[in-house]
Parts: C-alpha cells; sequence; structure tokens
C-alpha cells in the first residue's frame, strides 16, 4: 500500500496519517476482539460422593468454588454445564446418572451433615443465596431454598446470573445418598462459562468505527489535495 502511495506522489503526511489512522481503527478491533476473547470457560471434576447437603450417610465435604478465583464477579451472567455421569449404586460398570445442582454462597462456610436427610435444603451452608436464572427455571429446576439444578433427566445446562454478594458456589451430584457414588473413570464433571457480552461491542458499533476511519482518511486526503494541487493529476 506504501508503495502505492509513493508511486502516484501523495504527500507525506497524508501518508502518515492515513497509516496512523488505519493503524489506530484496526488497533481498537484487535483490542476489543482480545478483549471479548478472555471470556473465562473451564472444566473441573466432581466428586459425586460429596454434597454440600445433608444426606441418609455420612459423606465428604463439597469443596466451594471461589469466584475470585475464577474471575467472576457479582452481576456476571455464567453457563453451568454438566459432562460425564455416575453410578448411584456403587457399580463402576453402570455410570449412568448425571443430575448435578448447586447453590451460591456469600462464604465458603459449610456445616457439619446431621447425617439425616431432610430433602434438598441448604441448612449447611448458612451463607446461601439465590441465583437468578435470566432466561427464567425449567420446570422443577429451581428448589425453594436457594439450590438450582444444573442437569436433571430433561436437560442439562443452566444460565445464571451471579446475585450480589455471592463469593462461592457449592457444586455437587443431585442425590439423597452420596456414600454409594462411584465414578471410576472421574469424567462427572462441571463446566463453568462465563457467557456475559458487555466487552463485545455491537455490530453497528464495529462499523461506526470503521466508518470514522474511512471519513478521517478521506478528509485528510481532500485537505492535502487542496494544498498541493497538481500532485494527483
Amino acid at each position: 500500500m506504501l508503495t502505492f502511495f509513493k508511486n502516484h506522489k501523495i504527500p507525506k503526511l497524508f501518508t502518515k496519517l492515513s497509516v496512523a489512522t488505519a493503524k489506530t481503527v484496526f488497533g481498537l478491533v484487535l483490542l476489543l476482539k482480545i478483549d471479548s476473547a478472555q471470556a473465562f470457560a473451564s472444566k473441573f471434576n466432581i466428586d459425586p460422593s460429596a454434597s454440600f447437603i445433608s444426606s441418609y450417610t455420612l459423606s465428604p465435604d463439597s469443596i466451594p468454588f471461589s469466584l475470585t478465583d475464577l474471575g467472576i464477579s457479582s452481576g456476571d451472567t455464567i453457563k453451568l454445564e454438566r459432562f460425564g455421569s455416575f453410578s448411584p449404586f456403587g457399580d463402576p460398570t453402570d455410570e449412568y446418572f448425571g443430575a448435578m445442582w448447586a447453590t451460591f454462597s456469600t462464604d465458603n462456610k459449610l456445616l457439619p451433615s446431621n447425617g439425616e436427610y431432610n430433602g434438598a435444603t441448604t441448612d449447611r451452608v448458612p451463607g446461601a443465596i439465590n441465583a437468578i436464572l435470566p432466561n427464567g427455571c425449567l420446570p422443577f429446576q429451581c428448589l425453594d431454598n436457594s439450590i438450582f439444578y444444573i442437569s436433571r433427566g430433561d436437560f442439562n445446562g443452566a444460565i445464571v446470573q451471579v446475585p450480589i454478594n455471592a463469593q462461592f458456589i457449592f457444586i455437587g451430584a443431585a442425590d439423597s445418598s452420596f456414600d454409594d457414588n462411584v465414578d471410576l473413570n472421574k469424567d462427572f464433571a462441571v463446566n463453568i462459562n462465563s457467557v456475559s457480552i458487555a466487552s463485545v461491542p455491537e455490530p453497528s458499533f464495529m462499523s461506526g468505527l470503521l466508518a470514522f476511519g474511512v471519513c478521517t482518511t478521506g478528509l485528510q486526503f481532500l485537505r492535502n489535495r487542496k494544498k498541493a494541487p497538481g500532485l494527483l493529476d
């Protein structure tokens, strides 16, 4: 392109400004693309024998995920999706069950299990707070005690908005008895993916940005043509 400019004797000032304008425009486009590409996405294994609710049998405690460590803040919209399955009856040759649920919490405190199953409650999670599902809850997806299903037999995946003051999220297998849950191949996992599009420019904005660059270049072209008549003849 610079060779074309030189061959047509376009003023150096116009050439420099044109290149600078192009670099600025495309630099901004690249910056916006890089920023939008930084959306968080990662997969974590879930121990199906661990729990954050009280159950018929004692089980390991679910380990809460720190939202701060994941780069997730209050108000962010994330997608939670289950991968893999486990056996709910201790048979590693028959891993077919994949129900998974979760609850947000203001802290990572998890009280001891009382060894009894009183339904899917957050009695052990004193900081539990309700999630916000922008698209609404599917039938039986949202329970009345801040627990929501990530997957059940009839669906997989939940898009949620992180509630205000949420600092952690507890995720576990959805069950009433956990000590006989087996995941021999370790494929039972959750994928946490940021779907917030606040940093991704709208198409109209991108068009306007490019149009600005083109107009700036054109105006500079006309200005230099008036100052240096005959150079383009």
